[in-house]
């Protein structure tokens, strides 16, 4: 599965919007906290520029000056890191104590750079800032900071937790939104699986219910119902039609005997005889329709699986052939058929049923297209499985009647004038159906070409 599917998936998708959004809460939440507590540091270091700014000018103001640079002569002196800097100026502005002697007054707080203080920038670390301000003292200027590290050191470990608890956060989101969307993926699963399957012709499949308090399944019941009724108004149609036709053949097939005695009287002239042969004519038609229709109806039902077993599908499709090459020829159409190069594809399924499938194919061919057409039989069989085709070299159906021409009774409105009852493409789809094998249709440029795909055995 490719990622781009796999983002399609209900189940990814919801743990993905659900981790999203808990990141999204807990980024917010870290920041707000890292910000509140980063300028809460500050401030600590600022309070203490202050507290040692205070106590310098304590001394200052009780012992004097000289006291206030001998204090911070000793403080320089003494063993300590660079975290803190001193300097301080006498009335003309120079430096007489402290380690930054390169600093200008500025007013109010500043933060220095170590990089840009040559005094610092070449001991110890090279990076980072003070925080530095400037006071005035009896007989010149005080300048005292102290480094930022201890914030950076906060920083480093709180984004250091912050990309660490992102990622837990990450982890955990999408393992307990996949766990919490695998229930319903499973339902959907079977919510869609059902449809497809009853689009397929499995009128009995329903949806699992499992918990009749969970919304799903109030939607699988709902959707039961649905395809209950739905196969009761089909069944109710599928009957009503094979009732029609079965009621009304007999009477017909005693019409046609009528007709037939009528026509064979040595009482009937010439003129008699020509309309009775074509009013047999007609009613061999609408005999030849209820028969139709009766053979779909038993098809849908399922009835002739039982009869079902192995055979080779490229030796069906040769003896059918074989039968109409002769027909075709006579009617003056071309057959194209060579299948001696397929390799054997073994199918479960019923040998007369097929050669019929194959039989109303080339008859819709011979029926509405000119003589002189190419009709072509091929069979290719790969890996996935075999495909029968029949095409030829017509005027073709339009794209848009494709599906159309599969309903029963339809007919193209070039066609009507033809003579036919617009249930061959569908008894083709009903033997089709029953063996589990598509059917499409297709562009032969120019002409139709239709495509039976089956399942072959292992």
């Amino acid at each position: 599965m490719t990622i781009r599917n796999l983002f399609r998936r209900t189940e990814v998708r919801s743990a993905a919007t659900f981790t999203l959004i808990i990141t999204a809460c807990v980024t917010a939440l870290f920041v707000s906290l890292i910000m509140n507590l980063i300028d809460g540091l500050e401030d600590g270091v600022r309070a203490r520029v202050l507290n040692a700014r205070d106590a310098l000018l304590a001394i200052d103001r009780r012992y004097g000056f000289k006291e206030l640079v001998t204090v911070v002569h000793d403080e320089m002196d003494s063993v300590r890191d660079t975290d803190s800097i001193f300097s301080v100026l006498d009335a003309e502005g120079k430096v007489v104590a402290g380690n930054v002697r390169s600093q200008a007054h500025f007013e109010g707080w500043r933060d220095l750079e170590r990089s840009n203080l040559p005094e610092l920038a070449s001991k110890g670390r090279s990076q980072g800032h003070f925080y530095a301000i400037w006071a005035p003292v009896s007989e010149g200027q005080l300048l005292v900071g102290m480094s930022n590290r201890e914030v950076e050191h906060a920083w480093s470990i709180l984004m250091r937790s912050l990309g660490w608890g992102l990622l837990a956060t990450a982890v955990l989101g999408v393992g307990s939104g996949i766990y919490l969307a695998r229930g319903t993926q499973r339902r959907i699963d079977d919510i869609a699986n059902t449809l497809s399957a009853v689009s397929g012709g499995d009128l009995d499949r329903r949806v699992p219910v499992k918990n009749v308090h969970h919304d799903l399944d109030e939607i699988a019941q709902r959707i039961n119902a649905m395809l209950t009724q739905l196969k009761r108004l089909v069944e109710s149609a599928n009957q009503s039609s094979t009732d029609i036709a079965h009621d009304l053949k007999r009477p017909m097939t005693r019409l046609r005997q009528q007709l037939e005695a009528a026509s064979e009287a040595e009482t009937a002239n010439s003129e008699t005889r020509d309309v009775l042969e074509n009013a047999i004519s007609e009613v061999d038609s609408i005999v030849a329709t209820f028969e139709a229709l009766l053979n779909i109806g038993q098809l849908e039902a399922g009835d002739r699986r039982t009869r079902f077993v192995d055979l080779d599908l490229k030796a069906t499709l040769s003896d059918a052939a074989e039968a109409y090459a002769p027909v075709i020829e006579d009617s003056g159409y071309h057959l194209a058929w060579n299948v001696t190069g397929a390799p054997m594809a073994t199918i479960r399924g019923d040998h007369e049923l097929l050669l019929q499938l194959i039989a109303n194919l080339i008859e819709n061919t011979l029926q509405h297209t000119p003589p002189g057409t190419t009709i072509t039989l091929g069979l290719s069989v790969t890996s996935r499985g075999a495909v029968v085709v029949v095409a030829d070299d017509g005027p073709g159906i339009p794209a848009a009647e494709h599906d159309n021409v599969f309903r029963r009774f339809y007919r193209l409105e070039r066609e009507r004038s033809t003579p036919g009852h617009g249930l061959g493409l569908s008894l083709v789809r009903a033997i089709a159906d029953l063996h589990g094998a598509s059917v499409a249709l297709g562009d032969n440029k120019p002409g139709l070409k239709v495509s039976v795909s089956f399942a072959v055995l292992a």
